[in-house]
């Protein structure tokens, strides 16, 4: 059970690095903008696709992200964890809910992030895929074999400038996708979300 927990923890602490890893890669300057100091705010111009029903998941409790009916529905324990980013302290943390066989779904909304940036390095993934989820536009964006692995990461983008991160963690039986359920904790979080302002 121990080493299915330490498993588990370097998967989901690997989706984290590759998250922080997009977000480095887009951002800033080039290296050769000499003009703009390496501190000085960037601007951030709406990018990707459209979003005609806008909400904002950093107006919400992180563990409130899914509400626990929802949770409960798609066989989830109705109240999630706070998770803090081990790999990279200045990252928000995310909330985390398990089955009772252990299955993790973290929630984790990210601001100041497009979905184009996915798109932009979509060659980066194995996985790669457009979606629309609850009226929205995503992305699953998987480095490795996520049927194998047991690994899912799926990008949704509630609002110009924000993405909400939806991933599951499961031991591997080559047989249940686990993408299926990081895309039910979307769709159970995502109508409940407050309209963005």
């Amino acid at each position: 059970m121990k080493t299915n927990m330490l498993k588990r923890s370097a998967i989901i602490g690997t989706g984290l690095v590759l998250t922080g890893l997009v977000a480095a890669c887009s951002g800033g300057a080039s290296p050769g903008d000499a003009t703009q100091p390496p501190n000085a705010p960037t601007e951030t111009q709406a990018s990707g696709p459209k979003i005609d029903a806008p909400k904002d998941a950093a107006a919400v409790d992180v563990c409130n992200l899914l509400p626990a009916e929802g949770a409960t529905a798609i066989g989830l324990k109705p109240e999630g964890e706070l998770v803090e980013n081990m790999i990279d302290a200045e990252a928000p943390p995310g909330c985390d809910w398990r089955t009772e066989d252990g299955t993790s779904v973290m929630l984790t909304p990210l601001s100041d992030r497009s979905l184009q940036e996915y798109y932009d390095h979509k060659s980066m993934y194995v996985d790669f895929q457009e979606l629309e989820i609850a009226g929205h536009p995503a992305v699953r964006a998987n480095e490795g074999d996520r049927m194998k692995d047991g690994f899912c990461n799926i990008f949704l983008g509630t609002k110009d400038g924000q993405v909400l991160a939806s991933q599951t963690a499961m031991i591997s039986d080559g047989q249940t996708d686990p993408c299926d359920l990081a895309q039910k904790a979307l769709e159970a979080s995502v109508p409940t979300l407050p309209a963005a302002k």
